[in-house]
Parts: C-alpha cells; sequence; structure tokens
C-alpha cells in the first residue's frame, strides 16, 4: 500500500511540481493550498508525513501546522518535513541541530529541493530504504 503524504504549499506550481515528484515514486498525495485547509485535512485523514510550506497566509502558518500536528495524540509521531523559501524573503536562517525543538518539524530544506534530494528526504523520514 503506498504511503500517504500530506503536501501544504501556497503555490499551485510547486504543488503540481512536487505532486507529481513524489507520485512517481510510488506516494499517494494529498494537497491543501492552506493552513487552515491542512488543519481540516489532518483531522478526517491518516498521513504517513506531511510536507509544509511555513509562508502562507501568515509569515507562521506552517509552524501553526506543525505545533496542531504535535499537539495532537493521533498524529503526534508523523514525520514532518518542511520546506520554505523563508530564508530568501525574509533573511531569517534555520538551523535543525539547534532550531528543531521549537519548529517542531524533522527535516527543513529551503525550496526550491531537486527532485531527488525531495524523494530521499522523504523515503528518510518515512522509514523506507532506496528503491
Amino acid at each position: 500500500m503506498a504511503k500517504k503524504i500530506l503536501l501544504v504549499d501556497d503555490d499551485s506550481d510547486f504543488i503540481e511540481i512536487n505532486r507529481t515528484i513524489l507520485e512517481a515514486n510510488g506516494y499517494e498525495i494529498d494537497t491543501a493550498a492552506s493552513a487552515s485547509e491542512a488543519l481540516e485535512k489532518l483531522k478526517s485523514s491518516d498521513y504517513d508525513l506531511a510536507i509544509i510550506d511555513l509562508i502562507m497566509e501568515e509569515l507562521d502558518s506552517g509552524f501553526t501546522v506543525a505545533y496542531s500536528i504535535r499537539d495532537s495524540e493521533r498524529t503526534s509521531n508523523m514525520p514532518i518535513l518542511m520546506l520554505t523559501s523563508a530564508q530568501e524573503k525574509t533573511g531569517f536562517t534555520f538551523e535543525l541541530s539547534r532550531d528543531r525543538e521549537w519548529m517542531k518539524v524533522d527535516d527543513f530544506a529551503a525550496k526550491p529541493l531537486n527532485a531527488s534530494e525531495l524523494v530521499t528526504r522523504v523515503q528518510k523520514l518515512i522509514g523506507e530504504t532506496n528503491s
């Protein structure tokens, strides 16, 4: 059975590109274009991974989603990959080794992420080996 990923981003081009990459690698993809839509989907569906943009409706929308995932008993152990261009847009830098605790994510990368790097990170977070 295919692993199910929730892909959350307000950029429809980003969604379509990454959906195509992940589906081509055997993943089932559900999408949300906002933090609020993601939170609704998380209430009614189970996912093996969430890939979340940081800046959507608000500058910290991605953190809102990540914190909600961690605060729910049902989803608290779901891996989270945050992909964002926040560093480019704001100049603020994140270091996973330093910021993991308050970010509430398992992995973080700047956009754009090339296809092979995306798949490698997803496989690592879901606990799969290279196919």
